[in-house]
């Protein structure tokens, strides 16, 4: 929902190709329209990456379905799950996604994105913090 929320702002208020500076030149939003991965990567994959987020999305649901974790798995992947479904939604209703997070020293994103990398990040260290260590 936060997804959602924030491009439709930045698509209402923001118009395509500009930018509001919001920490001087640092952190800024940008209007600008993705066809590719998270971060502008391979911008000529556009179907790709709309099959690759319906069979991520199914998947999860089949994973969780037969393997009810704990809030240590559950979250990561609801974090995966939301941001797959946020940016999915955009590439079925406008062909693209929206982002417009800019740091200037990083690729501009969304929260999507951000949900996606932060929950696999989270998935990962919740993996290696449970993991004997003598099993690594």
């Amino acid at each position: 929902m936060l997804d959602r929320i924030t491009k439709s702002l930045v698509v209402a208020q923001v118009p395509y190709g500009t930018e509001v500076a919001v920490i001087g030149r640092l952190v800024g939003i940008t209007n600008v329209r993705n066809s590719g991965a998270a971060f502008g990567l391979a911008p000529a994959g556009a179907g790709f990456f709309l099959v690759a987020a319906v069979l991520i999305a199914v998947g999860l649901v089949v994973y969780v379905a037969r393997n009810p974790g704990d809030l240590w798995t559950d979250a990561p992947l609801g974090l995966i799950m939301g941001g797959t479904l946020g940016n999915g939604y955009d590439r079925i209703m406008f062909g693209t996604v929206t982002d417009f997070i800019n740091f200037h020293f990083w690729p501009v994103f969304n929260v999507a994105d951000s949900a996606v990398s932060i929950g696999v990040v989270a998935l990962i260290a919740g993996y290696l913090i449970r993991k004997d260590p003598r099993e690594l």
